[in-house]
């Protein structure tokens, strides 16, 4: 395993456990702190898809046409500064619904870049010969 494809791995594994968690977390912490019912965690969901829907084609375009890695390190900070957000604004008692569903969106829009970029990045970093 080279370096690169090494951190590449270890970078990937932080992501998508942040992906796996924000998938729980965000319809949690509109039930449990904002006393969300079944309606607004439904349009949190919605919330979610947004990102994919608006940007999904047009991400593959940007991607073929940009430089992988600068997408897949841009999306991951917007993912984590737009979650960041949500502990602190709980902390000044400042959360919204208005606010989560502005964070799913935003999540959506990052990750719709990233699994894009995701995918296509691996075989820049890795052989012919290695690749299945």
């Amino acid at each position: 395993m080279t370096p690169v494809f090494r951190r590449y791995v270890t970078a990937d594994g932080f992501s998508q456990f942040g992906t796996q968690v924000t998938r729980v977390a965000l319809p949690l912490v509109a039930l449990l702190v904002l006393d969300a019912g079944p309606f607004e965690i439904g349009l949190l969901s919605a919330a979610g898809m947004i990102g994919f829907l608006l940007f999904g084609l047009p991400a593959g375009v940007w991607v073929d046409r940009l430089r992988r890695k600068p997408i897949l390190v841009t999306a991951d900070v917007l993912r984590a500064v737009s979650l960041a957000s949500v502990p602190i604004a709980a902390l000044f008692d400042a959360l919204t619904l208005a606010q989560l569903y502005a964070v799913a969106v935003i999540v959506s829009i990052g990750t719709a870049f990233f699994d894009v970029a995701h995918l296509s990045f691996l075989p820049s970093i890795v052989t012919k010969e290695q690749l299945p």
